[in-house]
């Protein structure tokens, strides 16, 4: 360690009431680039994982697993060992059975002494085809979770997973993991997807919530787990994750360290001449989190307030940023505790927070990565990166403590030796990993003896809660859970046992079918259970009862909570076949109770269930019931909402008046009866101008309407009812529309020229019409933005792609090199921030955000603009250099022939969610996509020469490199 690191080591600010020591004695010695840990039961012995990246020219196989030996039992880890070495990317840990499993990409793979000399001599690969692709993304963050499986993150890498047999070979299909997590169970090695896709962290509470982060968003929890999302063939799930923080992905993070040395480095070897570049200002601290790693809840039992809390680490700000969670309907929200400041802000440059762990001895202990550069290599000119040492600190590491202060430090207990009976007892510890390793111990040894142990705690209304959960996690694990059992939890005064009770419905349903008293329990649960979050997991679970109890329990759920933006999809993935239009007919019955406002909430998704089944009959009770629901209208509003519903059966059926042409002459009436409503609704100008354009839509049940749709795109019109018509005609494939559309692109007024192509390219007939107007001179190329004439040249249709190429030209050079260098200019000139904040606006706001301005689609600015000046010239003239996996565009073509461009933020076996170039989310159903396919490229195209002269990108550089 040198002499300016010994100086920053302790130079932290932690907030009054906190307490930060290192656990180590002789730091550099025992600790080294670690990136996972695992606290074992052996007395005071840590199984603890380190890799190094994997750098050009260096042997890969530098990883090992060491473990530290406390001898003398003060929770100080004083002596350490090498366990297993030769690993090529060991990045998570797990205990199991004596041994330990390692995630080892491209592998999991387990570990295990059995002649007790404290050397691994078992080593068997137990899974494969994890992705190694990008070293910032690889398998992290194992867990072992009240499922009695070992859960963790796939990061970016994702990967195709197969089963490794004794053999060594792989075995069994592959389970492909893009944009998901995994779990597996360590006794019989199944192996499952699990909702994720975060990139480094995965951590959950006692109720068992799963929180992970990714880069550039700092706090998100998993909401639907992905195996309850495919149970509804009728539903396309949406997204099945949440971003929880009040302050946006994006949150402020406040740095106390300085500019890191290699980018001071890199500036005077520039203006030495020694290498070439541009001589910059050198990187600024960004400001934002652009590094969110190894977020973890805190369940800790000497860190005070803390306890409870979320905690992050941004790698890059050497900081530790902490989260208060709150309810918010059925799910959380997280907001920032420290204004102005951080739980930890190190001045030590060194301090790489990449995991946590909830610590034997009651403290947070902070795993510091301890490098001194964090950054990608690939992220470096090659003229530039051989001038730096891209392995210091590779043999550095450390492991800090945070307590409240005044907290003593208790002495290790050597729980590997304990008994049945001690181990349940300790599912009620105040510590968590106590509770977590007692659970372990217990479900690893399976000793029948626990069952009646677990379940007199679980009975006992004096244990907390947390202790009666795991109780009966203890015997759904050990196969001996009852139905009494999970009756006493879901009559418990405590919701989180109540909670617990109905988690515990899923492992009692996998052994029989569920006795008529859990069923009737459940049922009256629905009605009765005064918490959302215990009334949220019974929507999940609920797919597990039989048919009629399900529907039941279905029904009351969305009568009361089908307005939760949780609560809704979670009942909709529970319920049965048909059970959609049963519910429908149920609650539109003019004899039956009146609407709430959740039915209300609920009805969309329903009547969007019925239509993807497509039984005539049931879309002729749903057409009836709309029927009455308009006949009953007292004003506009309902009538609109009726409206609604029916645009429902037809969005979802592919095609408009589909429920006319299913043979009922009452949905022709009514779908008239409707556009004709929707029609002097929308021509009211003094009418509320939200309820206008919601009534848009409805005029599309009309084909004589379609003129009229086309005259609302007029600059005198509300702008929201302009959007509204243009989205209406692009929904339908008359060619009137098509020519409509043309009509007001040409027309050259203040309509919104981008989104009026937009709709165009929406489909192969459209796009070549677009392209055919500009060959004839009726539009200028102009109309086209860089991102939608890069769309054309790369259209999945080869006749347009064809057309693309005759009508606009090549497409731009692959070598942008010689184009960098033009503009490198720009960098040296003096640039106006005021001036760029206007070409930000004009032509960056699109997709990224900066402050208060623009929209969160591309990758952080603030990320880019902390690697200075030159980098954001590289990414905004050459976006596709280096593309982060997150931000690759694919393309959709559906079956009905529209195709769509956009990022793929949620899978699941049943849909694909993409967000589009305006923001927008739109949740694809499998079977309605003939294709996608990865365009290899940025959703950010090329061509910014072409609006932005050097001097504009240097004002545009300037207001980047400063904006708050």
């Amino acid at each position: 360690m040198s002499q300016g690191q010994q100086q920053h080591r302790f130079c932290w600010r932690v907030p009054p009431g906190c307490r930060c020591s290192s656990i180590f004695a002789a730091v550099v010695l025992i600790v080294c680039r670690p990136l996972g840990l695992a606290a074992a039961e052996a007395p005071g012995n840590v199984d603890y994982a380190d890799v190094l990246p994997r750098i050009a020219q260096q042997s890969p196989a530098l990883g090992r697993i060491r473990l530290l030996h406390d001898n003398d039992g003060d929770g100080r880890p004083d002596r350490a060992t090498v366990f297993a070495d030769g690993l090529v990317w060991p990045t998570a840990v797990c205990c199991w059975d004596g041994g330990i499993f390692v995630g080892d990409a491209p592998d999991i793979i387990f570990l295990k002494d059995n002649d007790g000399d404290g050397v691994a001599d078992q080593r068997q690969v137990v899974f494969t085809g994890f992705g190694t692709n990008n070293v910032q993304g690889l398998l992290n963050s194992f867990a072992f979770c009240l499922d009695g499986r070992i859960h963790g993150s796939a990061s970016s890498n994702g990967g195709s997973i197969r089963r490794v047999g004794n053999d060594g070979e792989p075995v069994g299909p592959a389970v492909k993991l893009a944009r998901r997590d995994f779990s597996f169970d360590p006794r019989l090695l199944d192996f499952r997807p699990e909702t994720g896709g975060g990139q480094h962290g995965r951590s959950c509470d006692d109720a068992g919530n799963v929180y992970i982060c990714s880069n550039s968003d700092h706090a998100i929890r998993v909401m639907l787990e992905d195996r309850f999302l495919n149970r509804n063939p009728d539903l396309a799930p949406p997204p099945a994750r949440e971003s929880i923080a009040v302050e946006g992905p994006q949150a402020a993070v406040f740095r106390q360290s300085p500019v890191e040395p290699w980018r001071v480095l890199r500036t005077r070897l520039r203006a030495s001449g020694i290498v070439p570049g541009i001589v910059e200002g050198g990187g600024r601290p960004a400001g934002y989190f652009t590094s969110a790693t190894g977020i973890t809840l805190v369940r800790a039992d000497a860190c005070g307030d803390l306890r409870g809390m979320l905690v992050i680490g941004d790698v890059g700000s050497n900081v530790v940023h902490r989260k208060q969670l709150s309810s918010h309907g059925a799910g959380v929200q997280a907001a920032r505790v420290d204004e102005g400041s951080e739980l930890v802000a190190s001045r030590d440059i060194w301090f790489r927070p990449v995991q946590f762990a909830n610590a034997p001895d009651g403290g947070l202990w902070i795993i510091d990565m301890q490098r001194e550069f964090i950054e990608h290599p690939a992220s470096l000119p090659p003229a530039i990166k051989q001038h730096l040492d891209l392995t210091s600190g590779r043999e550095t590491g450390r492991l800090w403590r945070l307590a409240a202060a005044g907290s003593s430090r208790p002495r290790m207990v050597p729980l590997g030796s304990a008994t049945t009976a001690e181990l349940v007892g300790l599912l009620d510890h105040a510590n968590g990993w106590h509770r977590d390793t007692a659970f372990r111990l217990l479900l690893s040894r399976r000793d029948k003896a626990t069952l009646p142990l677990a379940r007199k705690l679980l009975g006992d209304p004096a244990v907390s809660g947390r202790g009666r959960l795991l109780a009966g996690f203890v015997l759904a694990g050990l196969e001996g859970l009852a139905a009494a059992d999970v009756l006493l939890a879901i009559e418990a005064t405590d919701p989180l046992v109540r909670e617990a009770g109905v988690r515990l419905v899923e492992p009692l349903a996998a052994v029989g079918p569920l006795s008529d008293a859990v069923v009737d329990r459940l049922a009256r649960l629905a009605a009765a259970e005064p918490a959302i979050e215990v009334r949220y997991r019974l929507a999940v679970v609920a797919g597990l009862l039989p048919p009629q109890p399900r529907l039941t329990v279905l029904k009351r759920l969305l009568a009361r909570d089908g307005a939760d933006r949780w609560c809704r999809p979670a009942a909709f993935t529970s319920l049965p076949p048909a059970a959609a239009a049963v519910i429908v007919d149920d609650w539109l019955d003019p004899a039956g109770d009146r609407l709430t406002v959740a039915a209300r909430a609920s009805l969309p998704g329903l009547f969007t269930q019925i239509a993807r089944r497509n039984e005539p009959s049931e879309l002729k009770q749903a057409v009836d019931g709309i029927a009455q629901l308009m006949r009953a209208a007292t004003g506009p509003h309902e009538l609109v909402a009726a409206a609604e519903l029916y645009a429902a059966l037809d969005t979802a059926c592919g095609s408009h008046a589909t429920a006319a042409d299913e043979g009922s002459t009452v949905a022709a009436a009514v779908g008239r009866e409707l556009a004709s409503g929707c029609k002097q609704i929308v021509a009211d100008a003094t009418a509320d101008p939200d309820l206008r354009r919601r009534a848009v839509p409805g005029l599309l049940f009309d084909s004589a309407n379609l003129s009229a749709i086309t005259r609302l795109i007029d600059p005198v019109e509300p702008p929201q009812l302009v959007q509204a018509a243009i989205a209406a005609l692009g929904k339908t494939s008359a060619p009137e529309a098509t020519a409509g559309l043309l009509e007001k692109l040409m027309a050259g007024d203040a309509a919104p020229v981008e989104l009026l192509v937009e709709v165009l390219l929406a489909t192969p007939a459209r796009a070549r019409a677009l392209l055919e107007a500009i060959a004839v001179g009726r539009l200028a190329a102009t109309v086209l933005s860089r991102q939608q004439a890069m769309a054309l040249w790369r259209y999945p249709d080869n006749k347009v792609r064809l057309l693309a190429a005759d009508v606009l030209g090549p497409p731009p050079a692959v070598d942008r090199g010689p184009l960098v260098a033009a503009y490198q200019a720009s960098l040296q000139a003096g640039g106006d921030a005021v001036r760029g904040r206007q070409v930000f606006h004009q032509q960056c706001a699109a997709c990224h955000r900066l402050g208060d301005t623009g929209r969160e689609l591309g990758p952080s600015l603030a990320a880019a603009r902390s690697r200075g000046s030159e980098s954001l010239l590289l990414g905004i003239l050459d976006p596709n250099r280096e593309v982060l996996p997150a931000f690759v565009a694919h393309t959709a073509v559906t079956t009905g022939g529209r195709v769509v461009t956009g990022l793929i933020t949620a899978e699941s076996e049943n849909s694909v969610s993409l967000q589009l170039a305006d923001g927008s989310q739109q949740v694809f159903p499998r079977d309605s996509i003939e294709s996608l396919a990865s365009t290899g490229r940025s959703l950010m195209p090329e061509g910014f020469e072409r609006s932005i002269e050097p001097a504009a990108m240097a004002d545009l550089l300037a207001f980047l490199m400063t904006a708050k």
